[in-house]
C-alpha cells in the first residue's frame, strides 16, 4: 500500500483481547477461538480477558481490557448480548480502536430488546470513534498473518477476498475453494455492520497488494453512495463478483431475520449490476467458478464459443446450454471444415460445431491435429472442450483394453492443459467433466480430473452449464471494461 490504511493493524495485529473465553477448553465462541489461534500458530501476543482466572490454555488471564499492560491491536468480544456495550466502554477507556463483536442477539432477532441493544453499541462505537466489524459475525480470516480462528484451516495464501454478511458463507467457502487451489488474501464477516461498513472494506481492499479479486455476498447494504462508485472504480482493475442474496420475496423475509438489513428491490440492483460492471453470480460455487476463469485465462471479448465432445444428444444439448447461458455457437468456415473432413471420419462424428468426434477422444495425434485446426478458425473467440472422466462400465469389441485407453485419454489431458495455456492462438479454453449414465461410477474419478486440469493451470468445471456460464460472465466483465476506455 502506498501509505498504511487506518485498517492494517486490525488485519496485521500484533495484539489480541479475546474477551468471553474460558477455562473450560470445551467452551465455545471465544474459547474455541483462542485454541484455534494457538493452533495455528498466530505469531502475536494474545490476552485473554476473564474476571476471576488466572490463567487460561497457558496464557496469563486478566480482568478486563484495561488491565492489558500493552496497546491492543484488535478486541474480540464474544460475551452475551448485553453485555457488549460495557466491553465497548472498556475499550474506549484502554484506547483499544480496532473490535470484532462476535457475539450475536441484537437487531437480527427482530425483537425490541436486541434493536435497542443495537442501537446502544452503535451510540458507543461512533462516540469512542472505534473500527468495530460485526456485530453477530465471524470477522476476519487473513491467512498471511495467521488470524484464521475459523473456517478450514489456511493451506497457503493467495488473491481472493471475499467479504460476507453471512459468517457461514465465509467457512463454508475456506473449506469449498482450497481444494482448487485458490486461496484467500482475506475474508470478513461482518454481520449487522454497525460500524464499519461495507464501503470501509472495499476501501482497504482496493489498496491491497495481496487482493486481486473481490467476491462479495451481500443482503444489504446501509451506504450504497459510498459503495457504488467504490465498486465501479475497483471493478476496472480488480474483478468484483457479487452474490446477492433476498431477492425473492422469501429470501427478502430470511435476510431480515439474518442480519436485519433490508434487502432492496431486484430492479435497483439490477441497475446497479449495469452501472458498475460487477459480476453477479447465484451462489458460492459460481464465485469460484468465475474466479478459476480469471486466475488461468487471457482477456476475451468475444462470446463465439467452440463445444468439443463427443455424442449427437450431447452436441444438441450443449449447444442449447450454451445459449441459454448467453454464449454464441458459429458455424465453422467451409476451409475449417474442409480440413477436418481430410481426416475425420463423417460416419458417427461431425465436423460440425458443435464438434461430435467421438474418434479422437483417445488419440492424442488427432485429437491436436483437430485443436490446431479448429482454434484457428476466425469465427472461434473461446473452447469449451467436454472430456471423460474414464470408461466406466462401457465394453467395447475392438480388443483395446481400459487400461490402454486409460493411458491415451491421459496423453490427451495432458495434451490439452499445455494446449490451453500455451496455444497460439491466445484463445481460452476450458475444460468440463460431464457425467453420464453409468458414468456416475465415476463420480469421484471426475472430481480428481478436475483437479488434476486445474493444478496445471487450466480450467476446468463440474459441467458444462458451469464452464458456459463462467465464460460468460468472464466475456462480459471483459467487454464492460472495453467499454470504459
Amino acid at each position: 500500500m502506498s501509505e498504511i490504511h487506518a485498517l492494517h493493524s486490525m488485519f496485521y495485529p500484533k495484539t489480541v483481547a479475546m474477551v468471553g473465553v474460558s477455562p473450560n477448553p470445551q467452551g465455545w465462541g471465544g474459547t474455541s477461538f483462542l485454541i484455534r489461534l494457538l493452533d495455528i500458530g498466530f505469531p502475536g501476543k494474545i490476552y485473554p480477558i476473564h474476571p476471576k482466572a488466572d490463567k487460561i490454555q497457558g496464557l496469563k488471564a486478566y480482568p478486563n481490557v484495561q488491565s492489558v499492560p500493552e496497546p491492543l491491536d484488535l478486541v474480540m468480544i464474544a460475551v452475551s448480548a448485553p453485555n457488549v456495550p460495557q466491553i465497548l466502554e472498556d475499550c474506549i477507556e484502554a484506547g483499544a480502536k480496532n473490535v470484532h463483536i462476535f457475539s450475536s442477539g441484537f437487531s437480527e432477532t427482530g425483537e425490541e430488546e436486541g434493536i435497542k441493544l443495537e442501537r446502544q453499541i452503535t451510540e458507543i462505537i461512533k462516540r469512542g470513534n472505534l473500527r468495530v466489524i460485526g456485530p453477530n459475525c465471524m470477522g476476519l480470516y487473513v491467512p498471511d498473518s495467521k488470524l484464521a480462528a475459523w473456517g478450514v484451516k489456511p493451506a497457503g495464501t493467495g488473491h481472493l477476498a471475499f467479504l460476507s454478511q453471512s459468517g457461514g458463507h465465509g467457512e463454508i467457502l475456506t473449506a469449498y475453494a482450497q481444494p482448487f487451489g485458490v486461496y484467500f488474501s482475506k475474508i470478513i464477516s461482518f454481520g449487522n455492520a454497525c460500524g464499519l461498513q461495507v464501503a470501509d472494506y472495499l476501501d482497504y481492499l482496493r489498496q491491497d497488494p495481496d487482493t486481486r479479486f473481490i467476491s462479495i455476498y451481500l443482503e444489504g447494504i446501509k451506504d450504497g453512495d459510498r459503495v457504488v462508485p467504490l465498486i465501479k472504480e475497483i471493478n476496472r482493475t480488480k474483478p468484483v463478483i457479487i452474490w446477492k442474496g433476498g431477492m425473492t420475496e422469501a429470501g427478502s423475509r430470511a435476510v431480515a431475520s439474518h442480519t436485519g438489513s433490508l434487502a432492496g428491490e431486484g430492479r435497483i440492483w439490477d441497475g446497479f449490476f449495469k452501472q458498475t460492471g460487477a459480476i453477479r453470480v447465484n451462489s458460492l460455487e459460481e464465485i469460484i467458478d468465475v474466479v478459476l476463469a480469471f486466475m488461468y485465462l487471457k482477456p476475451c471479448q468475444g462470446r463465439q464459443t467452440l463445444l468439443l465432445g463427443g455424442g449427437g444428444g450431447n452436441s444438441v444439448a450443449f449447444a442449447d446450454i450454451c445459449s441459454r447461458q448467453g454464449l454464441e455457437i458459429p458455424q465453422l468456415s467451409e476451409k475449417t471444415r474442409e480440413e477436418l473432413n481430410a481426416f475425420i471420419r463423417l460416419a458417427g462424428n461431425s465436423t460440425r460445431n458443435p464438434l461430435d468426434l467421438w474418434m479422437i477422444q483417445t488419440d492424442v495425434n488427432l485429437y491436436r491435429r483437430v485443436m490446431e485446426i479448429v482454434m484457428a478458425d476466425p469465427a472461434i473467440d473461446l473452447a469449451i472442450v467436454d472430456r471423460l472422466a474414464g470408461f466406466g462400465n462401457f465394453d467395447d469389441d475392438d480388443g483395446v483394453s481400459k487400461e490402454e485407453r486409460e493411458k491415451t485419454l491421459n496423453e490427451v489431458n495432458d495434451f490439452l492443459s499445455e494446449f490451453a495455456k500455451n496455444n497460439p492462438y491466445g484463445k481460452p479454453l476450458v475444460v468440463s467433466m460431464n457425467l453420464y449414465g453409468s458414468d456416475l461410477l465415476l463420480a469421484g474419478t471426475s472430481v480428481q480430473r478436475r483437479l488434476e486440469f486445474i493444478k496445471s493451470g487450466v480450467a476446468a468445471y463440474p459441467s458444462l452449464e458451469s464452464a458456459a456460464r463462467a465464460m460468460f460472465r468472464f466475456v462480459n466483465y471483459h467487454k464492460f471494461l472495453a467499454k470504459q476506455k
